[in-house]
């Protein structure tokens, strides 16, 4: 498995600005980010990820044409979830957009933009724009976790990427066998425990109707039920990060997403299992940090990151 090594020096000579886009399951946000990581200008659209090809893509060009028209472009990035050919700009499998499925959407938004475009997975973006824009700066090896309504963990070993190009992200590696059926149709994936869809599951039977980990944390204050939910949620989180310190021995773990944002006792509990779990010990001992980037800006100023990496025409 090869990587890919990440250093570039964003000339000072560079002028104008790149586009990120961002597409998750009935989202697709956008920034103009210029080559020191400042963003410009920003947009987002919703939509329904069920629906036909047509309708998505016209939501992402409309994120797209708005940003692009005000500014000339070095370069466009569009990331992804899911399986993708980052070589050839195609979206191969996304269970949650199957319409996407099989689009050439880097051919696509290059036709739209007017400039050299590129597909890349969101884990590997993230991890980039931790990197080189957040708390990864000066780090040659850690993980970047994505937690919250996706899930998904980017690796940077001794600085490179540690995942083959399109990869997955961690979400579907096995913990559970035979237990709940994750939406790409295998029982027992990391995803199907540890992200914010199965605290909406477990709140049914109780009766709670909070939809997120905030809310769940305030009520487990006084509800004993809430805050036994609250802590396996964190366990649940702690047994992927356990198998990738157990592999990759990342020792540095930046959170994003809810478990950034929630109590210093959520992040204990996923600290203590994740030790728990993994005890390698030494250098290597697993630590948590949060960021003061949030999730999605890690992945768009990645985006930035691999278009300066690809070192793409220079912006006029």
């Amino acid at each position: 498995m090869s990587g890919r090594v990440l250093s570039f020096e964003p000339p000072a000579s560079r002028n104008g600005s790149f586009l990120a886009l961002e597409l998750l399951p009935g989202r697709v946000q956008g920034a103009l980010i210029d080559p020191a990581g400042r963003f410009r200008a920003r947009r987002e659209a919703r939509f329904d990820p069920s629906a036909p090809r047509v309708k998505i893509l016209a939501e992402v060009d409309r994120v797209a044409t708005g940003l692009a028209r005000s500014s000339r472009l070095g370069g466009c990035v569009i990331s992804a979830g899911g399986v993708l050919d980052t070589a050839h700009g195609t979206m191969v499998q996304v269970v949650d957009m199957p319409s996407l499925e099989g689009c050439a959407i880097a051919e696509h938004l290059h036709t739209v933009v007017g400039a050299p475009t590129l597909l890349e997975h969101r884990a590997r973006l993230q991890v980039q724009g931790d990197h080189y824009f957040g708390a990864g700066q000066g780090e040659e090896t850690f993980a970047s976790v994505a937690t919250g309504s996706t899930l998904g963990v980017g690796i940077l070993y001794q600085g490179m990427i540690l995942a083959p190009d399109g990869g997955r992200s961690g979400a579907h590696m096995t913990v559970a066998a035979g237990q709940i059926t994750c939406s790409c149709g295998k029982r027992g994936c990391w995803r199907t425990i540890a992200t914010t869809a199965w605290l909406r599951e477990q709140g049914r039977p109780l009766e709670i109707p909070d939809q997120d980990l905030a809310g769940w944390e305030k009520r487990a204050t006084s509800d004993p039920r809430a805050a036994a939910v609250v802590s396996e949620y964190a366990r649940n989180i702690a047994v992927g990060l356990a198998n990738i310190q157990q592999l990759c021995m990342p020792g540095l773990f930046i959170l994003h997403g809810e478990a950034a944002q929630a109590s210093d006792g959520f992040r204990a509990t996923i600290l203590e299992t994740l030790r728990d779990l993994s005890r390698t010990g030494g250098e290597t001992e697993p630590r948590l940090v949060t960021t003061s980037l949030g999730e999605d800006d890690s992945t768009l100023l990645g985006g930035v990151a691999l278009l300066l990496h690809r070192g793409l025409p220079s912006i006029g």
